[in-house]
């Protein structure tokens, strides 16, 4: 039958493997009628479709082969064209009940079958035509070598496999091993995915059974390769535990397993390899919306050009800050944004150190698109492509404009009273040293005037603190229009002001401005509820040169005289020239008693815990020094430590506190304490010292401490006397692994732009500003920006002084990372530290409630009652408070979401109390519920934002009820997502 062909028409080439002749002209006979335009070639043994299959393109489409013939099985034809990777499809015919034969050819590579039954012959067409469409889907099989790693103890059955690969697949390629223990140690030293690896296991291993091994591959070495199992026979237990463990495929060991062993092989690989590829399409899809949604999110602008300039992609925040939409920034240069600030020096550095280090960080002037000129932090970036090559640029902003005001307020706040817009006690004692100086050069006279308000207190206490706000803002300005312009007036305290008198002739000046300060509060005070209130005024003076010639000496005397016009009924002037000569001879004792205790080791260092304000764990210290007098007792830090300073004997003191807070360190250790972090005050006089850091690394190696577990507090004054100095001396420190803390913040002169240039770790929130949180505008406002711009620069914050829990409430629910104070511990001697430590002792952490949180402050008991009544089921998490201060207490315990305040109440009224609630928890929905409205404030409370809705008493409960879900809704949709 050699050669025979059916028509010579263009349709599909058949080449049809059949040594029956009624067959064959059966199939003819369809083929012709079913579809005349095919091409029909018939070979009737294997040696003769071998013969035709010879050329390296046959000319054929698909074979279609009978497994039965004289001289040998048709698999072997099949198992030749997939060895050589002949570009055919291939349909077997089987005889019926030959369903394991037919599923062996499927194995083996054959596209499709067709079982020789009653209307066979009918569906052989669209037989074909599946087959073809398998064939272009699937290809010509495996385009590469393949290495098999193949696991079989018995040796007939391994040389069978490794003869048929050889002859059959010669591109697969075997690594034999005789038990499963030593293929895993082979496999163990791999990591992560070998692409196109398949192992190849016997079921019945010897050592570790087939399936076990798949287990340890999975579990322990963590490879992911594709298993096939062999085995003599298979369980449907045994196949379901195996497709369990992630087996890809079970053949059995029967007649003609072999034929279809290369593309089982091959397709196992090929799925694992396509797997692969999907995860990682999917990983990268991932990746991408990832960046996506993060450009898009984030609050920095974002914007990408090429290699020339040219903008080609911003994101939502780039127009935000500069006003440009997308359309109208791609394709152009970043030029557009220039002020003009910047010369063209400034940009030829900038793009320098861009190509020649990759990236640029500093701080722009650049112009919006409204001709707005603002400061920005402008960080550029070079992006490589694969060959390393630059392939954009990347640049991120943003925006200083709100942290440049806060700046600024930062500043004044620093440094003047926030409530009457007086200088502070760190301005006066400025200016009193600017003073000082000027009157030394041009031989002048100096008066400082201590003046303190009688009876103020008294009044506070009765008429509350609002009362007591008004009238000290009332007395402020009576004062101030007593003084001269060159006159510096100053608020210390809650009662206790002071006045620098420059340039006088006499000290008799003094007295003259005294007397007419106190004229100034002749006239009664107006306060609320018509009550009027009678002042008078106590004052202290200390004239310079005669009473002192330093702003520590004078203010101090002042002070001591400004207390004994107090003893003396009030209301009088004095002068303390005697009592300050009494102070001078007690300080010149207290300086030898110094120099004495040093040698006399009567210094010691007691402990204060710093607290995780999240955790309430016991996170380190701060080593705080004391003496123990003899006869006297425990001597004062601020008594000793200013005399210390001036005489010198400071950095002598400091060397000692670093080696003893070490070997403290040391000593816990040892003592089953564990690691202790330890912070140590350093003086200016031993930063400045120039062995500071031999100190620091002697201190450590006696000791065997790590560098991490000290930490240098320092202060804001000495960094800014000479800044640049100063970034070096703390380089040098940085590099013996101690961290670096900046103690008292806020209460000095430095910047958001000068401070980002130390090398520092922490800041310390000063105990001025927190004993006023929660409670006082102002000072929580700075404790909030200073918080904020801590973590700009990826800093930790740490509060002093933290005395209540309204104090750690609030210092929690805004981010701040760290405390101590008396709270949790007051300074305890290392013994008792120790035990501190040993118990595990921590300081209770109140939880976080997610709920939505609403707050009422009434003074009236039973209107209280009544609301908690009302919302009993409306699922809010209700707070009552009496009056304000209870009120500002729970806010700054809770997360509260919104307020409803009653407006006349004693003390502070609702209007005030919600004002001040603004300023201190701006993201709160606040409402007045009250039966009596002041109409004008009201309006301009609404109008200043504070009052979000004025609610009517007596209320109608559906309506009241309303009102507060519109609250809680507003709350979520409006001030939420600004937050």
């Amino acid at each position: 039958m050699k050669g025979e062909a059916a028509g010579e028409a263009t349709g599909k080439r058949i080449l049809y493997l059949e040594d029956n002749p009624m067959d064959v002209d059966l199939t003819r006979r369809t083929l012709a009628r079913l579809q005349p335009d095919c091409r029909l070639q018939v070979a009737g043994t294997v040696a003769e479709a071998l013969e035709l299959l010879a050329p390296a393109e046959p000319p054929y489409d698909v074979v279609l082969l009978d497994l039965r013939l004289p001289d040998g099985s048709g698999l072997e034809v099949l198992s030749a064209i997939r060895a050589r990777k002949l570009p055919l499809a291939v349909v077997v015919l089987t005889g019926s009940g030959s369903r394991d034969a037919a599923i062996a050819a499927l194995q083996a590579g054959a596209d499709n079958y067709l079982v020789k039954q009653d209307d066979y012959l009918e569906r052989l067409p669209s037989t074909l035509e599946f087959a073809l469409e398998h064939f272009r889907q699937q290809g010509s099989g495996w385009s590469r070598a393949l290495r098999v790693l193949y696991a079989e103890h018995k040796t007939a059955d391994a040389e069978l496999v490794q003869e048929h690969l050889a002859e059959h697949a010669p591109h697969v390629s075997l690594e034999r091993f005789s038990d499963g223990a030593a293929l895993l140690a082979r496999l163990s030293g791999q990591q992560g995915v070998v692409a196109g690896d398949v192992l190849l296991l016997d079921f019945d291993l010897p050592d570790i059974d087939a399936l076990e091994v798949v287990k340890r591959l999975r579990e322990e070495i963590r490879l992911d390769v594709p298993v096939v199992l062999i085995g003599n026979q298979g369980s449907e237990h045994e196949v379901a535990e195996a497709m369990g463990l992630g087996v890809a495929d079970y053949l059995i060991k029967q007649s003609g397993y072999l034929y279809g062993l290369p593309n089982t092989l091959e397709q196992v690989a090929r799925l694992a390899q396509l797997q692969r590829e999907q995860a990682a399409l999917r990983a990268s899809e991932q990746r991408h919306r990832l960046l996506a949604a993060a450009l898009d999110a984030s609050r920095d602008g974002m914007v990408i050009t090429d290699l020339k300039g040219k903008i080609v992609a911003i994101n939502p925040a780039f127009t935000t800050i500069t006003g440009y939409c997308q359309d109208e920034a791609l394709g152009k240069n970043p030029r557009i944004l220039q002020s003009g600030r910047h010369d063209r020096a400034f940009y030829q550095a900038m793009w320098a150190s861009l190509k020649k280090n990759g990236h640029w960080q500093g701080e722009v002037w650049n112009r919006r698109k409204n001709g707005e000129i603002y400061p920005e932090l402008l960080s550029i970036s070079t992006v490589y492509d694969d060959g390393g090559q630059p392939a954009y640029y990347v640049g991120v902003k943003t925006d200083l404009t709100s942290l440049r005001r806060s700046e600024e307020q930062l500043q004044y706040l620093a440094h003047h009273d926030p409530l009457t817009g007086l200088p502070n006690r760190l301005l006066l004692e400025a200016r009193l040293e600017h003073g000082l100086e000027r009157a030394r050069r041009e031989g002048g006279k100096l008066a400082v005037m201590v003046i303190n308000l009688d009876r103020f207190r008294t009044i506070n206490d009765s008429l509350g603190y609002a009362a007591g706000d008004r009238l000290l803002e009332e007395i402020s300005q009576r004062l101030r229009d007593c003084v001269r312009a060159e006159d510096t007036l100053a608020r210390l305290a809650g009662d206790e002001f002071a006045l620098v008198l420059e340039m006088i002739h006499d000290y008799r000046e003094a007295e003259i401005m005294g007397r007419r300060l106190q004229q100034a509060l002749d006239e009664p005070f107006t306060l609320p509820d018509e009550y009027e209130a009678f002042m008078h005024l106590s004052i202290g003076i200390s004239v310079y040169p005669q009473d002192g010639d330093t702003v520590d000496i004078l203010l101090r005397g002042a002070d001591i005289a400004v207390g004994l016009a107090k003893e003396g009924g009030g209301g009088q002037v004095f002068y303390t020239s005697a009592d300050l000569n009494s102070q001078a001879r007690r300080t010149l004792e207290l300086e030898g008693a110094l120099r004495r205790a040093q040698e006399q080791g009567e210094f010691l260092l007691y402990y204060q815990p710093k607290v995780d304000l999240h955790s309430g764990r016991v996170v380190g210290v701060e080593a705080l020094l004391r003496w123990r007098r003899p006869g006297h007792g425990l001597v004062s830090p601020g008594e000793f430590i200013p005399v210390a300073e001036r005489s010198g004997l400071i950095a002598d003191l400091g060397t000692w506190v670093i080696h003893e807070a070490c070997r403290q360190i040391q000593a816990w250790r040892e003592a089953g304490l564990g690691e202790v972090r330890v912070a140590v005050n350093v003086s200016a006089r031993q930063f400045n010292h120039g062995d500071l850091k031999e100190i620091l690394a002697g201190a450590l190696k006696t000791h065997d401490v790590k560098g991490e577990l000290l930490t240098l507090e320092l202060t804001e004054s000495m960094l800014m006397l000479n800044p640049e100095e100063a970034i070096t001396r703390m380089a040098t420190l940085k590099e013996l692994g101690v961290k670096l803390a900046l103690d008292d913040f806020g209460t000095g002169f430095s910047s958001f732009s000068s401070l980002s240039r130390f090398p520092i770790d922490q800041l310390k929130i000063d105990r001025s500003f927190v004993a006023g949180l929660a409670v006082e505008a102002d000072a929580s406002t700075i404790a909030v920006s200073i918080i904020a711009m801590a973590h700009r620069m990826g800093l930790k914050v740490v509060a002093e002084g933290v005395e209540t829990e309204v104090q750690s409430g609030y210092l929690r629910q805004n981010g701040c990372e760290e405390m101590q104070g008396f709270l949790f511990s007051k300074p305890l001697p290392a013994e008792e530290l120790a035990e501190l430590l040993r118990q595990g002792r921590a300081m209770e952490v109140p939880e976080v409630a997610d709920e939505q949180t609403l707050l009422i402050v009434d003074d009236e008991i039973n209107v209280l009652k009544a609301l908690q009544r009302l919302l009993l089921d409306e699922g809010y998490r209700v707070l009552t408070a009496p009056d304000a201060a209870t009120g500002l207490e729970l806010l700054a315990r809770h997360r509260v979401q919104v307020i409803i305040s009653d407006q006349r109440m004693p003390g502070m009224r609702g209007i005030e109390f919600l004002s001040r609630v603004k300023e201190i928890y701006p993201d709160t929905v606040r409402m007045v519920l009250s039966g009596y409205a002041d109409l004008e404030t009201v309006v301009e409370a609404v109008n200043e934002g504070a009052l979000y809705k004025f609610l009517a008493k007596p209320w109608k409960d559906d309506l009241l009820l309303e009102h507060i879900r519109e609250a809680f809704l507003y709350y979520q949709a409006v001030v939420r997502p600004r937050q």
